[in-house]
């Protein structure tokens, strides 16, 4: 049973990883392929990058999409779901999950389905392009201080100890509060908070492997130092960093939701805790729906990170030159 599960929680993660990126193109009040008069577009790609196109005349896409006849020379194909994360049905406020809308609506008639998707899409773009950034420029300086030495090695050991003085929550709080809550602000904040850990990681693998017999004959074989770290030293630290990755993965989700949560980070709506803050609110007048699926959620990715992280832990093994 523990075998099955760790296998189902990274599975159960990756699944939500890839539904946020599809998001747009799942579930949408645009299609994904439209031709009006004869000119083709793309609504729902163009969505994906924050500037989705008008429709035609004075009517929604959804409005005209709904008008179309067999017999139009206008086509429209609609998203497998066709309800967009901002679209209101003003009969359906706050209304339970039905077979309709499996997840319900909230307090304004939104899909809460459509908009979970569509914020499992934002907490990827945040937590995937902090952990991406964050990666890079620790292991940079992690490799720079566990192969030089000296005093890029006192400079780096200087600046992680400088950024670890800041409790993670009052640097998020602060960082968010001066530049303010948007995606782009938040993914560079999180990276910040994240790359002392990929340094301390690479830096003390490099330390022990530096020291390994192949390194030693690498160098009596006369290969330079640039070679030496990226062909040979640098493939056997793919485990520790695949690690510390889905660690700090999952603490970005915790992180974005905990922020928007406080209403200091991205907002309804295409975020979990600003689904989690609306849910709350509607908890008394009992609105579970709205505050148990962004729930699920949060921990189903977050288990799925850690369940991954041991599983990469655990097939690290001890590296091999």
């Amino acid at each position: 049973m523990s075998r099955r599960r760790g296998r189902l929680l990274p599975s159960a993660g990756l699944a939500f990883v890839l539904l946020g990126l599809l998001a747009p193109f799942l579930a949408n009040d645009v299609p994904l392929v439209a031709r009006v008069g004869g000119v083709w577009s793309f609504p729902a790609l163009a969505d994906c990058f924050g500037v989705p196109t008008a429709g035609p005349g004075d009517l929604s896409w959804k409005q005209w999409w709904s008008r179309l006849g067999p017999d139009d020379a206008d086509f429209a194909c609609m998203p497998p779901w066709p309800y967009g994360p901002r679209e209101t049905d003003t009969t359906r406020l706050a209304a339970a999950p039905s077979l309709s809308h499996p997840l319900g609506n909230d307090d304004t008639g939104r899909c809460v389905l459509s908009r979970l998707l569509h914020g499992a899409g934002t907490a990827v773009r945040i937590g995937g392009g902090s952990v991406l950034l964050a990666g890079v420029l620790g292991t940079l300086l992690g490799a720079l201080a566990g192969r030089r030495r000296g005093v890029v090695d006192f400079l780096v050991l200087r600046l992680i100890e400088l950024c670890l003085c800041f409790p993670s929550l009052l640097f998020l709080l602060f960082a968010t509060a001066f530049l303010g809550g948007s995606a782009a602000s938040l993914t560079l904040v999180l990276a910040a908070l994240f790359w002392t850990s990929f340094a301390r990681i690479v830096r003390g693998e490099l330390l022990s492997l530096r020291e390994r017999e192949f390194v030693r004959v690498a160098r009596g074989l006369g290969v330079g130092e640039w070679r030496l770290l990226t062909a040979h030293l640098l493939p056997q630290l793919w485990s520790p960093i695949g690690v510390t990755a889905a660690f700090c993965f999952a603490a970005g989700i915790v992180a974005e939701s905990t922020l928007s949560f406080l209403g200091l980070g991205p907002q309804a709506p295409s975020s979990w805790g600003a689904m989690l803050r609306q849910g709350a609110a509607m908890a008394p007048v009992g609105a579970w729906h709205l505050w148990l699926f962004p729930s699920v959620a949060i921990v189903a990715v977050v288990a799925g990170c850690h369940a991954l992280a041991d599983r990469l832990r655990g097939g690290a093994g001890t590296p091999v030159p």
